[in-house]
């Protein structure tokens, strides 16, 4: 890590206090070591203005404890800064975080006394260590790809539902593209039609088909979940057709019974009862 000290600054109390939550707001350790290696001179004017390391620190708005290295760590305080950084998307595959500013807890968690592996201590945190570790080295051709195979899936694509379901591939691909938006952009899918997500009922499905039928597109399962994938996804969910075959008929019959009376709804809640 590059030296970030800045000799000719004019020190004073306050201007010490905005150096060190920088420091906290860029994600830099601060414990005392890692200051005097790469800031000796914020690390000596806060000794000069406020007697201790410590004492600025804590006089800036931050528990100490929380930015020691050596820090005392027990098993409730493990999982919950493990909840923390797994709420802010840090990656949490044990390569990442062993080499992160993090590492006194890694090493902590797979200690005997604690949890003994990095995998217990994440399951002891309520996450699935397979969906940590599963998207830890992928590239950006594999995130791509697996937006694309939840889009053919007709899965909810916006960045709310990614975030309760798939945080850990929302959080690779943050960090990947700069956000869920672009990310999608770079699948090829329309970030607005995502998020303007249609909500299906058996009505709206049934226009959809006749819809597609109207385009000329070819009903069947191939060609519909090609066309619209996420159609075709809700039409065979339980509580709506519960199959492709079923949904289909429920639209000829809709569609039918439209030409024989053309003044009746051809969705209406009797047709598809």
């Amino acid at each position: 890590m590059s030296k970030v000290g800045r000799k000719n600054m004019r020190w004073t109390s306050d201007q010490v206090l905005v150096e060190i939550r920088a420091w906290k707001d860029r994600g830099e350790p601060l414990y005392a070591n890692h200051v005097r290696l790469n800031f000796q001179e914020l690390l000596a004017a806060s000794i000069r203005y406020f007697g201790s390391w410590q004492k600025a620190v804590e006089t800036a708005g931050i528990p100490y404890d929380q930015v020691r290295k050596y820090r005392k760590w027990s098993n409730e305080t493990i999982i919950q800064e493990i909840q923390n950084l797994h709420g802010r998307g840090v990656d949490l595959s044990f390569r990442a975080i062993a080499l992160s500013q993090y590492n006194s807890m890694v090493y902590a968690a797979i200690r005997p006394k604690y949890f003994g592996s990095w995998k217990a201590a994440l399951e002891a945190a309520g996450l699935e260590s397979e969906e940590i570790y599963r998207y830890r080295s992928w590239e950006e051709t594999d995130i791509l790809g697996e937006i694309r195979r939840l889009k053919s899936e007709g899965a909810d694509l916006s960045s709310k539902s990614m975030d309760e379901k798939s945080n850990r591939l929302i959080a690779t691909a943050r960090r990947r593209f700069g956000n869920w938006g672009a990310a999608l952009e770079r699948a090829g899918i329309n970030y607005d039609d995502v998020r303007r997500r249609k909500r299906w009922s058996r009505e709206t499905l049934v226009e959809g088909i006749l819809g597609l039928k109207r385009q000329g597109i070819p009903l069947i399962t191939p060609e519909v979940k090609k066309a619209n994938p996420s159609l075709f996804a809700a039409a065979c969910k339980k509580h709506f057709f519960g199959t492709w075959k079923k949904a289909l008929r429920a639209a000829l019959r809709a569609e039918q019974l439209s030409e024989a009376a053309p003044l009746a709804s051809p969705v209406g809640p009797a047709i598809l009862a």
